[in-house]
């Protein structure tokens, strides 16, 4: 048998490759790709779309969902078409609105997909409950005739400007004070040396009132306490003595008609001349001084409730107690300090920004109270639980929210000595409620130019869908530039892998030495 040439072998292997990719072909399915994107398009009408521009995104709860397609108009309205990116479920009480991010952010549309009993919304239906934003010509507009309203109040009917009189008036006003003012500048000349004797006798009144008054509280205590106690012990003895003063105030008019008689007895034993009646009266003033004599021995030797107050020795020792107990107190609040800070800082991967006001009240060096009210652009996500009932059967229903509202801080925290690490470092341990939910922090401040900080709050959170995330985590360094300002940076969300991203800010920190001046300032100001 002969051998095939070369060009029988390559004829062999195309005719042999053909018949493989035939079977192929009729054997095998084609291989499919599908993608998980929604191409769904909706419209929208509105009046007004200014500043809403192609490609804006549109978003549910906070979550882009997809974007506008584009913007034309339809009659005397703006028809708006939207395509999904991401599968969203749209029923006919779906509502839409533009919103801005920020204060002079793009345009966006935020949707409300509606919920059941409503039919869903088949793709290509227009959604008609939509709300239009205010245009900035408008506001504008509406400005302009605020202003030209305040122009027009300001003209008197006669034509004069009131601006203009107030001034005069204000003139007048401030040459009276002047003078006023140049009239006391010359009695203080005047008056110099006197008013220096004054406050130099007020200062060291207010400095023996600092060293004595702690002294006399806690002697007005025990007095108080010792007053409770006589009055306990003498308990019987004073309700007998409320009695009788109850019946002789009874007697009060008998004992004034016996007065009167006496009167008249009296001026008929003057006219007759009886001596030994008047002996009598003598007699009985004797015995009565005996008798006030015997109660003022009694009183000085301590016997019943006015000798036990007289002559206890106690009292006085109590009052100088009670003095220099009101003296710690006074030097207690005068060593609190007092800070007050502004910050901000944004997530450079979610662009979210946030903004805090905060108090620093340090009563002394191992703790202090937090309190800090914070705008944050990234919202916090609320689960609301409602019902409906129709053809006889009540059914729950979830609905997840996103709001916008502005938190609070309130923390209580304890400073401890680093001994270990850094000796001369310390500790912070706060704890308490953290942007109006509970949280805590660890921080370590280093020296006066470094501060580690970290926080942990919002646990049982929950994302559009309804799922549970992590709670909120950041952790971060903060370096002084200075007395009053700083910056810091660190990682944000660092448990929740949608949001983490890594956050800058900075802020400024005023003390007490720092208001005192700031308010000194200000015309009128504490000085």
């Amino acid at each position: 048998m002969g051998k095939f040439s070369f060009e029988a072998k390559v004829g062999a292997f195309v005719v042999l490759s053909l018949v493989g990719l035939g079977v192929i072909a009729t054997t095998l399915e084609p291989l499919k790709f599908k993608r998980e994107i929604s191409e769904d398009r909706y419209y929208l009408q509105f009046k007004n779309v200014a500043g809403l521009e192609k490609d804006a995104p549109v978003r549910v709860a906070g979550v882009t969902v997809g974007r506008v397609v584009d913007v034309k108009v339809k009659g005397n309205v703006a028809l708006v078409e939207i395509l999904f990116l991401k599968p969203v479920k749209l029923y006919k009480n779906a509502t839409a609105r533009i919103e801005t991010m920020g204060l002079m952010g793009e345009k966006y549309i935020e949707l409300n997909p509606g919920s059941p009993p409503s039919p869903p919304l088949p793709p290509g239906a227009t959604i008609e409950n939509t709300k239009d934003t205010a245009s900035m010509d408008e506001l504008m507009s509406v400005l302009y005739e605020t202003v030209e309203k305040f122009n027009n109040a300001l003209i008197t009917p006669d034509g004069k400007n009131r601006l203009s009189i107030i001034m005069d008036k204000v003139s007048h006003l401030t040459s009276s004070i002047d003078k006023t003012v140049n009239t006391l500048n010359s009695i203080m000349e005047e008056n110099r040396k006197t008013i220096k004797e004054v406050l130099e006798n007020a200062l060291a009144l207010s400095t023996t009132l600092k060293e004595e008054l702690p002294e006399i509280m806690d002697n007005i205590n025990s007095l108080t306490t010792q007053l409770s106690e006589m009055t306990v012990e003498n308990r019987q003895d004073i309700r007998e003595t409320i009695v009788s003063l109850r019946k002789a105030s009874e007697k009060v008019p008998e004992i004034a008609e016996r007065v009167d008689k006496l009167t008249v007895q009296l001026q008929k034993i003057l006219s007759e001349d009886n001596i030994e009646n008047i002996e009598e009266i003598t007699e009985n003033i004797k015995a009565s001084t005996g008798e006030l004599k015997t109660l003022l021995a009694k009183v000085n030797e301590g016997k019943g409730t006015i000798g036990k107050l007289f002559n206890d020795e106690k009292l006085y020792e109590n009052l100088s107690k009670t003095t220099e107990a009101l003296g710690k107190i006074a030097d207690k609040f005068e060593k609190t300090k007092t800070f007050i800070g502004f910050s901000g800082d944004v997530n450079t991967r979610t662009g979210d920004t946030r903004g805090v006001f905060s108090l620093k009240i340090v009563p002394s060096g191992d703790h202090y109270y937090l309190f800090e009210v914070v705008g944050d652009s990234q919202g916090r996500m609320d689960k609301k639980d409602y019902y409906i009932t129709y053809g006889g059967t009540t059914e729950r229903k979830e609905e997840i929210e996103k709001s916008y509202k502005t938190e609070f801080t309130l923390q209580y925290a304890r400073v401890f000595d680093d001994n270990w690490i850094h000796p001369g470092s310390k500790f912070v341990l706060r704890g308490g409620l953290k942007e109006s939910t509970g949280g805590i922090g660890l921080d370590y401040i280093y020296n006066d130019k470094y501060m580690f900080f970290s926080d942990l709050w919002d646990a049982g959170r929950e994302e559009a869908d309804g799922d549970d995330i992590p709670p909120h985590l950041r952790i971060g360094l903060r370096y002084n530039l200075n007395r009053n300002w700083f910056v810091y940076f660190g990682g944000d969300e660092l448990l929740y892998h949608k949001y983490r991203g890594f956050f800058l800010g900075t802020g400024v920190l005023f003390g007490d030495d720092d208001l005192k001046y700031l308010l000194g300032s200000i015309p009128g100001g504490i000085r």
